[in-house]
C-alpha cells in the first residue's frame, strides 16, 4: 500500500518457431511491461509479422466506419475472435454501400444548391419583367445584368457611346442589351459606375415565364430533398445496425495488430528472439508456468530483482477505498519505484483539509448528492467524483463540529451544537489551522526521512530531514520562552536552532540555507484553511440576512427571498467547492509533497488490451 507494486525483471529467450505462441500467451495474461529493445551491433530489432500491414489497413478502415457511426463504447467478451477474411469482406461491402449513399447525398445537395441559385437569379429578373429566354444567347447582342449605382448618369454617358441599346431597370437593378461592336466600350463605362454583375448563365435554356420556372424549380428542389432524406435514413439505419459489430471488429483488430507488431520491441538474433520487461513479483511464477505450457518448455526465462540503476515501471497498489485518489496522484506525477507511494496519505488528509475549509452540513449534503449523481452519469470520471464524495463526507463532519447548516448556527430556533464557531472564534480557528499545518508538513518530513533512509542510509536521512524538525523545535522553544509560556531561558532555543542549521548545512549544503525560511512559510500557508472557510461562511450569512429581509416584507417578496437563497447558496457552494479543491491540492502538491516526494515514475503498461466497457 505504501509502496508501488513490487516488480521482477524478466528476460525471455526462445526460438523463432515459438515467438507467436509466446506473444499470444503474454497478450492473454496482460502482465508483462515490455522494455523496448534498442538496436545494437550484435542484437537487431525484430520485424513485425507478415499480417501486420493487412491488419493496420483493416483497422484504419474499420475505425473510420466506427467514427462515422458515432459509436464510442460497447461491452465485448475478452476472448471473442473473428476471421480476418470475413472482416475484410464485410468492411469492403460496407464501405461500398456507404460511399454510394454518400455520393447520392452529395449529388442531391449539389442539385438543391444549383436550383436555389437559379431561383435567386429568377428573383433578380422578376422586377425587370424579363423572361429567362430573353437573355439569349444572341449572335450580335451582348447582355449585361447586375447592380449599378447612378443609373441616370450612366444612361446619359451611354447615349454618347451608342443609341442602339435596350435597358430594363428597377431601382439599381439593370439588364442592358447592346450590340457586340460596342460591348467593350460599354463594359469600361459600367466599371466606372461600380457595376456588380449578376451571372445568369444558369438560366440558359429555360423557357416560359418566371412564375412557371419558379414553380418547376420548387418542385425539383422538393424531390431532391425527399431523395436526400430517404438516403440519409437508409444510411443512418445501416450505421445503427452495424455499428456495434464494427466496434467489435476494431477492438479485435487492435488486439491482433498489437500482437503482430510486438516483435518490433524484441531483440533478434539469427534464429531466436529476446524479450525483456517487468512483471509484478507476485505474478511471476504463474507467468513462467503459463509460458512453459504454451511453448512446451522451449523458452529460457530469467527472473531478477530490480537494482538501483533500473528504471522500474510503477503500478500503484492500494486498497479499494484508496484507489480513487490515484487520480490525484496521476494528475501530479507517479512516484518513482523506490519512493513511498503518497496515495494513502492523500486519502487520509485531502478530504480533511477540504472539509475543514468548506465545513458546512448543508453544503456537504448537497455536494455529496451532486457528486453521486455525476458519478452515475459520467462513469469514466468515477474516480474523480469518488474523491469528491469523500471530501463531501468530511465537509458534513466538520459542519457538525462547527455547528453550521447553510451558514446558520441556529436552525428553526434550535441552536446547533458545535465545538468551534467559525463566526466568532477566529483566532482559535487560525491556531487550529496552523497546528494542522505543523502536523501535515512534519508528516511529509518524516516520510522524506524514510525515503532517504531506504535510499542513502541513516546519516544522510538524518541531516537532510530530521534537521528541519530540530529547527522547528528550536524556534518553538524561543517562542515559548519569550512569551513566558514556560520558565526556560531563550538560550536553549538558540542552541537547538543553531545546531539544526549546522546539521542542515551538512545535509543539504547551501541549498538548505536558502530554503530555511521556506519551512515556516509552508506552515503559515495553512492559514488558508481558516481564510477560505471564513469567506464561505460570511457569504452564506450575508445571503441569509438578505433573504430574511424579503421574508419579513411578505407577499411576492417571499418568492424573491427563496430565489435569493437558492441562487446565492448555489453560487457559494460552487465557489466553495472550487476553492476548497484547489487549495487542498496546493497544500499537498506544494507544502506536503516537496518534503519527501520527487516523482517521475514510468507508468506500468502491460502488453495486452483491456476489453471495451471494462
Amino acid at each position: 500500500m505504501l509502496h508501488p507494486e513490487y516488480m521482477a525483471k524478466v528476460t525471455i529467450i526462445g526460438p523463432d518457431t515459438e515467438m507467436e505462441k509466446t506473444i499470444q500467451a503474454l497478450h492473454t495474461m496482460g502482465v508483462l511491461h515490455i522494455v523496448d529493445h534498442v538496436k545494437k551491433e550484435d542484437l537487431d530489432i525484430g520485424a513485425p509479422m507478415e499480417r501486420a500491414s493487412m491488419l493496420s489497413d483493416l483497422l484504419v478502415r474499420t475505425r473510420a466506419l466506427c467514427t462515422a457511426s458515432g459509436i464510442k463504447e460497447a461491452p465485448l467478451p475478452a476472448k471473442e475472435s473473428f476471421s480476418l477474411d470475413a472482416i475484410g469482406k464485410e468492411i469492403r461491402n460496407s464501405e461500398k454501400k456507404i460511399t454510394a449513399w454518400q455520393e447520392t447525398i452529395r449529388d442531391s445537395s449539389s442539385e438543391i444548391k444549383k436550383k436555389e441559385e437559379m431561383k435567386e437569379k429568377l428573383a433578380f429578373l422578376g422586377p425587370l419583367q424579363l423572361n429567362p429566354e430573353l437573355l439569349g444567347p444572341y449572335e450580335s447582342i451582348d447582355v449585361f445584368a447586375g447592380y449599378l449605382s447612378d443609373v441616370d448618369i450612366f444612361i446619359t454617358d451611354l447615349k454618347k457611346l451608342t443609341q442602339r441599346y435596350h435597358l430594363a431597370q428597377f431601382g439599381n437593378k439593370i439588364a442592358l442589351f447592346v450590340e457586340k461592336e460596342k460591348s467593350k466600350d460599354v463594359q469600361q463605362l459600367l466599371s466606372r459606375y461600380i457595376f456588380s454583375p449578376m451571372d445568369l448563365s444558369l438560366l440558359s435554356g429555360l423557357k416560359g415565364n418566371i412564375s412557371e420556372n419558379m414553380a418547376a424549380l420548387d418542385k425539383a428542389i422538393q424531390l431532391s430533398v425527399q431523395q436526400k432524406q430517404k438516403v440519409l435514413e437508409y444510411l443512418d439505419e445501416f450505421k445503427e445496425e452495424h455499428a456495434q459489430k464494427w466496434l467489435k471488429y476494431a477492438f479485435y483488430l487492435e488486439k491482433e495488430l498489437e500482437k503482430a507488431e510486438a516483435p518490433l520491441k524484441f531483440a533478434k538474433t539469427g534464429e531466436a528472439f529476446i524479450i525483456q520487461g517487468w512483471v509484478p513479483e507476485q505474478k511471476t511464477e504463474k507467468t513462467v508456468e503459463i509460458l512453459n505450457q504454451a511453448t512446451k518448455g522451449r523458452l529460457y526465462i530469467e527472473k531478477k530483482q530490480a537494482d538501483k540503476k533500473d528504471i522500474v515501471p510503477v503500478e500503484l497498489e492500494n486498497p479499494k477505498a484508496v484507489r480513487p485518489f490515484e487520480f490525484l496522484m496521476k494528475l501530479y506525477t507517479l512516484p518513482s519505484y523506490k519512493e513511498i507511494d503518497p496515495t494513502f496519505f492523500l486519502f487520509m488528509s485531502f478530504p480533511l483539509l477540504f472539509g475543514f475549509m468548506l465545513g458546512d452540513m448543508g453544503y456537504g449534503i448537497t455536494s455529496l448528492i451532486l457528486f453521486w449523481l455525476l458519478k452515475k452519469k459520467f462513469r469514466q470520471a468515477s474516480a474523480f467524483f469518488s474523491t469528491l464524495m469523500f471530501a463531501s463526507l468530511a465537509t458534513i463532519f466538520f459542519g457538525a463540529l462547527f455547528g453550521e447548516f447553510f451558514g446558520e448556527e441556529v436552525l428553526l430556533g434550535y441552536h446547533l451544537p458545535h465545538i468551534l464557531s467559525r463566526a466568532d472564534q477566529l483566532m482559535l480557528l487560525l491556531a487550529v489551522a496552523l497546528v494542522v499545518g505543523v502536523i501535515h508538513v512534519n508528516m511529509g518530513i518524516v516520510l522524506g526521512f524514510l525515503n532517504e533512509l531506504k535510499a542513502h542510509g541513516f546519516k544522510k536521512a538524518f541531516f537532510e530531514k530530521i534537521s528541519w524538525i530540530i529547527l522547528q523545535i528550536g524556534v518553538a522553544l524561543l517562542a515559548v520562552s519569550y512569551l513566558h509560556y514556560l520558565p526556560i531561558s531563550p538560550a536553549y532555543g538558540y542552541i537547538v536552532a543553531i545546531m539544526a542549521v549546522v546539521f542542515l548545512y551538512i545535509g543539504e549544503g547551501i541549498n538548505g540555507m536558502v530554503e530555511l525560511p521556506g519551512i515556516f512559510s509552508n506552515i503559515l500557508s495553512y492559514a488558508r484553511l481558516m481564510a477560505i472557510g471564513l469567506a464561505s461562511v460570511q457569504l452564506a450569512l450575508v445571503i441569509n440576512e438578505f433573504a430574511k429581509e424579503f421574508f419579513h416584507a411578505g407577499g411576492i417578496s417571499i418568492i424573491w427571498g427563496i430565489l435569493l437563497l437558492v441562487v446565492g447558496h448555489a453560487i457559494n457552494i460552487i465557489v466553495g467547492l472550487l476553492g476548497s479543491f484547489l487549495h487542498s491540492l496546493r497544500l499537498h502538491y506544494v507544502e506536503f509533497f516537496t518534503k519527501f516526494f520527487k516523482g517521475g515514475g514510468t507508468p506500468f503498461q502491460a502488453f495486452g488490451l483491456k476489453t471495451y466497457g471494462g
